[in-house]
C-alpha cells in the first residue's frame, strides 16, 4: 500500500534532515550541526503531528514502519557519532588547557581528607 503524499513529503523531510545531520557530524563543523538539528528538531516535530492526524490503517502500513525504523537506527548511530565526537574533545580540551580538568573530589589537607565546612546553622553543639 502505498504511503499518502502529505506522509511521504514529511518522511522524506526528515530523511533529508537526518542525512544533513550526519553529514555535519563528520565535518566537525558546530554551526553546521547547531542548524541541521534545528531543521531535523522542526521536521520530526512536524511528522510527529502529522501521525497523530493519520488514521489506524494509514498508521499499520508496512512501509512507513519500515522507514521510520530507519530512521530511527540513523539516529542512534548519530548519536554514538556525537558521544565519541564529545569524548575527543574533551580529551583535546584537557591535554591543550589542563585547568578544564573538574576534580570530582575537593582537595585532600591531611591524610583522611578535607575538612568539613561549617554552614554557620548551628552555634553550639552538645552531646
Amino acid at each position: 500500500m502505498l504511503l499518502p503524499t502529505n506522509v511521504e513529503a514529511a518522511l522524506a523531510r526528515v530523511e533529508l534532515c537526518v542525512d544533513k545531520v550526519s553529514v555535519a557530524i563528520v565535518s566537525g563543523e558546530p554551526s553546521e550541526l547547531i542548524v541541521a538539528s534545528g531543521a531535523l528538531q522542526q521536521a520530526a516535530v512536524d511528522f510527529s503531528e502529522l501521525l497523530h492526524r493519520l488514521t489506524a490503517a494509514d498508521r499499520k502500513n508496512k512501509e512507513l514502519k519500515l522507514r521510520v525504523k530507519r530512521i530511527a537506527a540513523g539516529m542512534a548511530t548519530q548519536r554514538e557519532g556525537l558521544i565519541r565526537r564529545n569524548v575527543l574533545v574533551s580529551r583535546a580540551l584537557n591535554v591543550i588547557v589542563p585547568a578544564t580538568r573538574s576534580t570530582t573530589y575537593a582537595q585532600a589537607v591531611g591524610p583522611y581528607g578535607s575538612a568539613g565546612k561549617q554552614t554557620g546553622v548551628f552555634k553550639v553543639l552538645a552531646a
